[in-house]
């Protein structure tokens, strides 16, 4: 391959992540915009709490006063009505008039007191409302940032690890065809997973937003239903991040790792998946565990997606000089014409063969599909590693 090509793959893979980092950049500055607008009505309510906390207050002291007056006044009357022989009828009427006054006068003055009271309760539900939105885009926030920096540093990687094998020509070809992929299929989780929410929660905080003044327990449900959403972006971030990286592979090696992954992939589709190792577990060099992960991770995608089996069974023996492994289904598999054609089995294959390894595929109509795969030790030479 000519270095023209070399270079053509390398922006082709660079646009890809771009993109897809373009895309989360985009949502997270809508993300910002909405915590900007939630912390500016946030300091709005806290204001006009504050004044009419105050505005309480004198309303109470005026109601006291008018309490006293009120029942001043009633005193007064209930002297005159006593005195009613000995008083003009002037003065019992002003008498009257002025106990009158002066029940209207406490009436009003009670009923401002409960109108500035709810008014104040309704702020405050609003604020502990605006607060909630504030903490939910502020967690999503950075979970941005994290899938950011995540992506970010891993074309870095990428990058240097192309510099290296450059040279390599034919090695080349079928990295770059992977990585590819890769960011392919990392651009369309994403795109279809935490970018659609990320614009979901951008709609529903608006909507919370014209509902907190309007409707409250509407409201109430409307944020619900964004955490909801934050939650399934996050799983479906971990998701990615697990897919791109398992730590369970660097820290506790090849055969825990999949013992996890296989547990967690029978509990989650529902087919039974017998995993057997044949002889004693021994850690091997990065690339190798890391290619046999793959493998046998994309095997069981496609009988998940495409052989409707219930059952499966995956061997891994350690051998003195080779690691063989052999996945099997009990699903509807392939004409033989198709053997090969699609189903990620090109992938694979080149996988296993960047490591002088091999692979074989054998399936039948309604019988169930094989997979062989037998690597080397030292499947390649240290300078022709790649790993991911």
């Amino acid at each position: 391959m000519s270095l023209n090509m070399e270079v053509a793959y390398k922006k082709r893979l660079d646009n890809i992540v771009e993109k897809t980092i373009e895309v989360i950049e985009n949502s997270k500055e809508q993300i910002f915009d909405i915590l900007e607008k939630a912390k500016e009505e946030a300091r709005k309510l806290e204001g006009q709490l504050e004044e009419l906390k105050v505005q309480v207050v004198n309303v109470i002291k005026e109601v006291e006063l008018c309490e006293r007056r009120e029942k001043k006044c009633r005193l007064k009357l209930a002297f005159v009505s006593k005195q009613f022989g000995h008083l003009s009828e002037q003065a019992i009427k002003e008498a009257y008039e002025e106990a009158k006054e002066a029940q209207i006068e406490l009436a009003l003055k009670r009923r401002e007191e409960k109108e500035l009271i709810e008014k104040r309760n309704e702020l405050e539900r609003k604020l502990l409302d605006t607060k909630a939105i504030i903490e939910k885009a502020e967690k999503l926030a950075s979970q941005i940032n994290i899938a950011l920096n995540y992506l970010n540093s891993d074309l870095k990687e990428m990058n240097m690890r192309f510099e290296q094998l450059k040279d390599k020509q034919a090695l080349s070809v079928k990295i770059i065809e992977a990585q590819e992929e890769e960011r392919k299929r990392i651009a369309r989780e994403i795109h279809d997973g935490p970018a659609q929410a990320m614009a979901n929660v951008l709609l529903k905080s608006e909507l919370c937003e014209r509902l907190i003044t309007k409707d409250v327990e509407q409201a109430k449900v409307e944020l619900k239903n964004l955490k909801d959403i934050v939650q399934q972006s996050l799983k479906e971030v971990r998701k990615i991040i697990y897919d791109l990286r398992p730590s369970a592979l660097d820290d506790l090696g090849l055969i825990p790792a999949l013992s996890r992954y296989i547990k967690n992939f029978s509990e989650e589709t529902g087919i039974a998946v017998d995993f057997t190792v044949l002889s004693d577990y021994k850690r091997l060099s990065p690339e190798i565990e890391i290619t046999c992960f793959r493998v046998i991770q994309e095997a069981l995608t496609n009988i998940k997606k495409h052989s409707r089996a219930k059952n499966a069974s995956v061997k891994f023996e350690f051998g003195m000089r080779f690691i063989s492994i052999i996945i099997k289904d009990d699903g509807t598999g392939f004409d033989k014409e198709n053997i090969g054609q699609g189903y990620g089995l090109m992938g694979m294959k080149e996988r296993v063969e960047i490591l002088n390894g091999k692979f074989e595929i054998s399936s039948f109509k309604n019988k169930g599909t094989q997979i062989y795969i037998s690597i080397p030790v030292r499947g390649v030479e240290d300078d022709q590693i790649i790993s991911g």
